[in-house]
């Protein structure tokens, strides 16, 4: 006789099953609450603290304090989120605030119709529009370059103009003062970084050691020329950047000529090809080692990210239980009047499509797959003297 099994109880059990997995995935959006904000004082004398309370409710909550490096409006929220701007913009003047005396240089050579007049090399010198070997199929090296031709028996120098650069080093600022100024990147850049191919001698099956060359640099500060610094490195057929650090360069001049204001910036600097060290024995005209077409795509002496101001920062707010508060105190030093702003962030389930599922997860997720809200709140403080 034929046992007859009940499904219902595994019937039952998909059903659960689905509905619990269907409701894990819905998407929900973040629940937005009103979150308390209060002082306990509006009006303060300068070096009096004031205490904040901020209630529950938010996933995550913010201060602006409204002073120096904590001001809302130069927030990153503020600037991306709320009125979009793009990390370009940020850089350059449409917003970037600059720090003072800094000026970084950047000339990309596709954006050119012609050669600038100020650019000199002492050789043939031209446009050029291609790609930089034959066998690039894809295209990838494509694009508009400066052409130096170099003849591989005598030095060769490309002077120009780089709209008076300033880096860090001209102003002895090391790694902590950008910080103390607020840099969007606090890493001193003092390179010279021309971005340029060697392919002449290569083929699809060359070496990757490269040749092995030695380049120099000068530059011209207030009307004072420095020396010349060597550097050996390899070049190839590849577009590299060679980053030449002239920190060292900056210093020697400094040195030699301590009366010169570097605000001034770097009028003219020379970049010299095959160059031949009268100081060094061993390279007696041993590394004018490359003949043929250089071809450079970009030049860039310092970098924007240590000129342009990073976004201001709020202060962290530890989670708040339900039924609890949390106080923040701050002191302002200065008088005046600050605009406080109590960002309150509601986050909500992770936003699925199709199975839920992408490849390269940990390469992929981001703030986009939740849905975010955000609520802001403001106080104003006076200080007085």
């Amino acid at each position: 006789m034929k046992h007859q099994i009940n499904r219902l109880p595994f019937l039952l059990m998909a059903l659960v099953s689905l509905l619990v997995f269907n409701t894990s995935c819905k998407k929900d959006d973040a629940l937005v609450v009103d979150v308390s904000f209060t002082a306990d004082k509006s009006t303060v004398a300068s070096g009096e603290k004031v205490t904040f309370s901020i209630g529950h409710g938010a996933d995550l909550s913010s201060i602006y304090t409204g002073d120096a490096g904590h001001d809302f409006l130069k927030s990153r929220i503020n600037l991306v989120e709320l009125q979009s701007y793009t990390e370009e913009q940020l850089r350059s003047n449409i917003f970037g605030e600059r720090i003072e005396n800094l000026q970084e240089f950047l000339v990309s050579i596709p954006t050119l119709d012609a050669i600038p007049s100020d650019y000199s090399f002492d050789g043939d010198m031209a446009l050029y529009d291609g790609k930089l070997v034959p066998w690039d199929f894809s295209d990838v090296t494509n694009s508009r370059y400066i052409q130096l031709t170099l003849n591989g028996s005598t030095p060769q120098t490309l002077s120009f103009r780089p709209n008076n650069a300033v880096i860090p080093t001209m102003l002895d600022y090391n790694n902590n003062k950008l910080r103390q100024l607020g840099a969007l990147r606090n890493v001193a850049n003092n390179t010279f970084a021309p971005f340029a191919s060697f392919p002449s001698g290569f083929s699809a099956s060359s070496s990757s050691n490269g040749i092995t060359t030695k380049f120099g640099i000068q530059v011209i500060i207030d009307g004072q020329v420095s020396a010349v610094r060597y550097y050996t490195v390899p070049v190839r057929e590849l577009l590299d950047n060679l980053n030449f650090n002239i920190d060292g360069l900056i210093n020697d001049f400094q040195a030699s000529f301590p009366d010169v204001d570097m605000t001034k910036g770097i009028e003219e600097i020379r970049w010299i090809f095959n160059a031949d060290d009268p100081e060094a024995t061993d390279d007696d005209g041993t590394l004018l080692a490359y003949a043929g077409n250089v071809y450079i795509q970009e030049m860039r002496i310092g970098s924007a990210d240590n000129v342009v101001k990073g976004f201001d920062r709020g202060v962290s707010i530890p989670y708040v239980h339900e039924g609890t508060a949390q106080t923040i105190e701050h002191t302002y030093n200065a008088a005046g009047t600050y605009t406080v702003t109590l960002v309150s962030s509601f986050i909500g389930r992770k936003k699925y499509s199709d199975d839920g599922y992408r490849t390269n997860r940990p390469d992929e997720i981001s703030a986009e797959e939740y849905d975010i809200k955000r609520t802001f709140k403001e106080i104003t403080i006076t200080v007085t003297e």
